[in-house]
């Protein structure tokens, strides 16, 4: 996967994410009713989420494949005095260097679909061999729903490259609820939810995302 969308743009605006979204906020209370400890923030971006699983007690693996957005990670970690909490891992989430059934849950947000559909799928069959049994994950997709369906060039079924400002060469695949039902037949008690995201970036620019939130357990 290629990271240098991100390098640039983690270099030019350094956090571009603030809010911590309502699916993070129900995915921590689920980790904590199961009694979760060791969760894998995987794309953590600029840290946004790690800090806040730090925050709420639970030992985190950081990982991003662009270094700029970990050593964001880390100064915001650091100045949260939570660096007790957080271990850090440039992985590829397409082909993951990590142990079989490592993790209790797998935090997975506004990261999947960069790609193409067979490398996402690859992705949700790693991070199903990392998790331990009786452990979840919990991801989101962009839509077919969603405003930005169709920006750029076709590369392949519901797949565009070149139509975002920053992620020119990053492809964006759109889920359909039948490909994730498929995409995630190998988990357990599996639940989709429907959900928009509004948010302001940091020119202030309002934006709204049609996605599906995902619930699966190992």
């Amino acid at each position: 996967m290629n990271n240098g969308s991100w390098e640039k743009i983690y270099n030019e605006q350094g956090i571009v994410q603030h809010e911590i979204l309502n699916t993070v906020v129900e995915a921590i209370e689920l980790f904590k009713s199961k009694k979760y400890k060791y969760i894998f923030d995987l794309g953590c971006g600029t840290g946004r989420n790690t800090v806040y699983l730090a925050s709420k007690g639970f030992q985190v693996l950081a990982s991003d494949i662009s270094k700029k957005g970990l050593d964001i990670t880390k100064e915001e970690v650091n100045k949260h005095n939570l660096s007790d909490k957080v271990t850090y891992d440039t992985q590829d989430m397409f082909d993951m260097a990590l142990p079989n059934n490592n993790f209790d849950a797998v935090l997975c947000v506004w990261t999947q679909g960069h790609g193409l559909k067979h490398q996402i799928q690859k992705s949700i069959n790693e991070v199903y061999r990392i998790l331990k049994m009786g452990g979840m994950t919990v991801m989101d997709f962009v839509t077919v729903d969603d405003n930005t369906f169709g920006l750029g060039k076709k590369i392949a079924p519901n797949t565009f490259v070149g139509g975002r400002p920053g992620e020119e060469d990053i492809p964006h695949y759109y889920a359909t609820m039948d490909d994730l039902k498929k995409m995630f037949s190998k988990y357990s008690n599996v639940k989709y939810i429907d959900r928009t995201y509004e948010f302001k970036d940091n020119n202030g620019k309002e934006h709204i995302i049609e996605a599906i939130v995902v619930h699966a357990e190992k």
